[in-house]
């Protein structure tokens, strides 16, 4: 294995570390995060972009995004995976707890890293075919990492939009209500001087809102390379008109169910190939390290 390659993949594995910490914006799946995957991706990622790594490199090489890049992965580090991480941190109690008012901001910054390395890992692999020093297994790794970070990406996206959306229309039903009550029982609707936009709450929840659709827009434009895919994105801009008025519900919950279901047959045809291949370049990193005669961990 030549060594572009192997510098391009520990760029891949930071990529991994990085869809990995999606998982924070959704309730765990077993009751609890894990303490112990969290430390051990700390520790991959603060070795893997310290200075004079491929990482740290490869960012300095790239001016003014490269060091975007740098900074917004170092406060990943610290927000996520610090000693005391603003966003997720670790209790007294030895168990996750994730900061549920900075899910939002934890989903843009994530979604603002994964462009960026995807553009420098898009760059590489154009780079290595050129050259004729790609190998096949490496590039269906890196597209099939690719095409299941924006299928997840985008489900959770979904999700997101979806409580935000009844979080936004909880908020003005409360203000209403309260409107109503200091106004003699007056109908909200039928007061000129009635704006829900008035209230600091709402403005918040609508700002998070918009952010949330940008983060969306970001992920699935900048992925065309699936039939699949393409379908699901349509669909979800095509439910996305309930926002605007342009479509009616009478089961908001029956609509959203369906509204983050359309990526799930890509994830689950991706995630489990996706962890195959990587285990198995990992191996093969591991047994070409040997054959170099380099020290490798656990032997």
């Amino acid at each position: 294995m030549n060594d572009e390659i192997r510098n391009v993949m520990t760029i891949v594995t930071i990529a991994r570390i990085v869809e990995s910490t999606l998982w924070y914006c959704l309730p765990p799946r077993s009751g609890e995060f894990s303490v112990q995957e969290r430390t051990a991706r700390c520790a991959a990622l603060t070795a893997l972009t310290s200075e004079g790594s491929p990482f740290a490199v490869n960012a300095d090489n790239n001016g003014e995004i490269g060091q975007t890049l740098k900074e917004e992965v170092q406060y990943l580090i610290e927000d996520v995976y610090g000693e005391n991480g603003r966003i997720v941190s670790v209790g007294l109690d030895n168990k996750i707890r994730v900061e549920k008012s900075l899910i939002c901001e934890l989903f843009s910054s994530i979604v603002k890293i994964r462009a960026i390395l995807e553009g420098f890992l898009g760059s590489a692999l154009r780079t290595l075919k050129e050259r004729g020093t790609s190998e096949p297994d490496f590039e269906e790794l890196l597209l099939t990492d690719v095409k299941y970070y924006h299928a997840f990406a985008g489900k959770i996206s979904c999700i997101l939009i979806a409580d935000k959306f009844m979080e936004l229309n909880q908020n003005a039903n409360t203000y209403a209500q309260n409107y109503s009550k200091s106004h003699n029982g007056i109908n909200p609707q039928s007061d000129p001087e009635f704006d829900v936009r008035k209230d600091p709450s709402f403005r918040m929840i609508e700002n998070e809102f918009h952010q949330l659709n940008n983060d969306m827009v970001t992920v699935l434009n900048s992925y065309n390379d699936d039939v699949d895919f393409n379908f699901a994105r349509e669909s979800v801009y095509a439910d996305c008109e309930l926002f605007t008025g342009k479509k009616q519900t009478t089961d908001l919950n029956a609509y959203f169910r369906v509204f983050t279901s359309y990526f799930d047959k890509i994830i689950d045809a991706t995630q489990g190939k996706l962890n195959g291949l990587f285990q198995a370049f990992g191996q093969k990193l591991h047994d070409d390290a040997k054959a170099r005669g380099e020290n490798v961990e656990g032997e």
